[in-house]
């Protein structure tokens, strides 16, 4: 076989540094497992039942691409509520991980420049040259703050959007007020996206997380049931942001994803009835 059959794509992509890392772990007496978020508790009763009722009841099918209508309702009131935007819609997706590869594939196009602080989710890179852009990275050390002076610095003409995570993965690191409304004066002025990654926004134990969104209608804001609910295997996320965005994510669902899986929407509309206090607080 003389043909590279592998795509030019996926030649941007390196796990090798990934599995060395597993290779010495498995090597080691009862090494301490940083490498995932995995929560320490278990699904909550409540969702495990609600998940098992659907099964039962026949919704193993496929949903309508945005999601099922009971779940959106619930996720769009509690948007609009506290965002109160005329122009901001809800998608479900398969993990809030797919929610970003639509998010890129919506909005990036080749030699675009995408913004992401350092240290960062791994994914971010990746996928950002996956869709053919370039990762520019900013740098927090050493205490994980954001400094807007040098996120300004790393804007050039080519410059797309801002991904924030905040708390961040992997610090942990909340964002401030401050530091929010910094980052939002800055994308306006240069008319530039904001994505904020809030998968672990109940995790927040010295203040509340402070959406840009609040701030910047053009944020698009990627969540999801992981987390907060332990549910990392039943890949449920959602987005929210300006509806021409979110309609092309929607879209590119249909040929992709297709739809979140349906019995794992039943459930997530049960979880976000569940107090999770005593699991944030452990």
């Amino acid at each position: 076989m003389n043909r590279n059959w592998i795509s030019q794509r996926s030649a941007c992509l390196d796990s090798s540094g990934i599995r060395r890392v597993f290779d010495l772990a498995a090597k080691m007496s009862n090494p301490i497992d940083l490498s995932i978020g995995q929560p320490d508790f278990d699904v909550p009763a409540p969702v495990q039942e609600a998940a098992i009722a659907a099964i039962r009841a026949g919704k193993n099918g496929y949903s309508v691409t945005q999601g099922i209508p009971e779940l959106r309702a619930v996720l769009q009131a509690r948007v609009d509520a506290k965002f109160r935007h005329a122009d901001r819609k809800v998608l479900i997706t398969s993990g809030t991980t797919g929610g970003l590869v639509l998010f890129l594939l919506a909005t990036v196009n080749p030699g675009d420049e995408v913004i992401v602080f350092d240290p960062y989710f791994v994914m971010y890179e990746a996928l950002v040259e996956l869709v053919g852009g370039r990762c520019v990275l900013v740098d927090t050390y050493p205490d994980f703050r954001i400094d807007v002076n040098r996120v300004a610095a790393a804007v050039s003409a080519k410059t797309k959007m801002i991904v924030l995570g905040t708390p961040a993965n992997p610090t942990g690191a909340l964002a401030s007020k401050q530091e929010v409304r910094d980052l939002v004066d800055l994308a306006a002025r240069h008319d530039l996206l904001l994505v904020s990654d809030e998968l672990y926004g109940v995790f927040c134990y010295d203040s509340p997380l402070v959406s840009p969104a609040s701030y910047h209608e053009p944020c698009v804001v990627l969540d999801g049931f992981s987390k907060t609910y332990g549910m990392t295997g039943w890949r449920l996320g959602f987005a929210h942001g300006p509806a021409r965005i979110i309609e092309t994510m929607t879209m590119l669902q249909q040929y992709t994803f297709v739809c979140a899986p349906q019995p794992a929407q039943w459930a997530g509309l049960a979880a976000l009835e569940v107090d999770m206090s005593a699991e944030v607080a452990a």
